[in-house]
């Protein structure tokens, strides 16, 4: 063992995509093309279906499995999954693992998302305290890093004409999978699958009848919200597309 290594860390110059396999992931890939996508098993209740698609998705070509990959972290983190599948912090772990791979790293969150390890504040935070301890030191050279959502200015719906104009196919789109029930076939009812249902009904995508299991527009919740939606006080400009989809007069 080496008191003093002469083998410090070197800087990787490499972009890292965190990839659950959901839809602002694959777009966010198709537009800003990382050097490596990032996929992280911790155990939650949708983790088996996350790595079906991930093999779906590599296998239509979607993605290239040369830049993917995988870490299998067991399944503590999972465990502290709550009854609306949150996992408090979550981000601060995966963005802890991507660093080890490059400085910069970018989180596909958009418009409309509510948690705080999301947000541009909290992306702060974790730049400042990488490149604290990432800093020039004995065991290590200085590693600058830059952590950012790069598309964070889009909405769903925005985010997925962009990424049609890129190239990108509705194939792709219905591949990718982020439902909270975790079946094969996606439930319909919960916060992503509605979110994803609203952006491809609104850029004019014609989703399959047995693609859901259950028909987006007759979930409760929606309905329960209908007025604050309409006002635009629960997901910002996202309401808009949220009354399009359901047919509701925004403000």
């Amino acid at each position: 063992m080496a008191l003093i290594t002469n083998n410090k860390e070197k800087v990787r110059h490499k972009k890292v995509l965190l990839f659950s396999c959901g839809l602002d992931c694959l777009c966010t890939n198709q537009i800003f093309k990382p050097d490596i996508l990032l996929h992280i098993n911790y155990g939650g209740k949708y983790g088996n279906q996350e790595r079906k698609s991930l093999k779906r998705l590599i296998k239509i070509g979607t993605i290239d499995k040369n830049k993917v990959i995988e870490i299998n972290i067991g399944t503590w983190l999972g465990n502290k999954e709550r009854d609306d599948l949150i996992i408090p912090s979550r981000n601060i772990y995966f963005v802890t693992l991507a660093a080890d791979l490059g400085e910069t790293i970018w989180l596909a969150s958009v418009k409309g998302d509510r948690s705080f390890d999301k947000d541009n504040k909290f992306y702060n935070h974790m730049q400042r305290l990488l490149n604290h301890t990432w800093d020039e030191q004995h065991w290590t050279k200085k590693r600058v890093f830059n952590i950012s959502s790069p598309v964070k200015k889009y909405t769903k719906t925005q985010l997925i004409k962009l990424f049609l104009k890129k190239g990108g196919k509705v194939e792709w789109l219905l591949a990718s999978y982020s439902c909270y029930k975790g079946d094969d076939k996606p439930c319909g009812l919960c916060k992503p699958c509605i979110r994803k249902a609203i952006a491809l009904e609104n850029c004019g995508i014609s989703i399959p009848k047995k693609y859901f299991q259950n028909n987006p527009k007759e979930n409760k919740e929606i309905l329960k919200l209908k007025k604050k939606i309409m006002k635009g006080k629960y997901r910002g400009d996202e309401d808009k597309d949220i009354c399009k989809f359901m047919g509701w007069k925004y403000k």
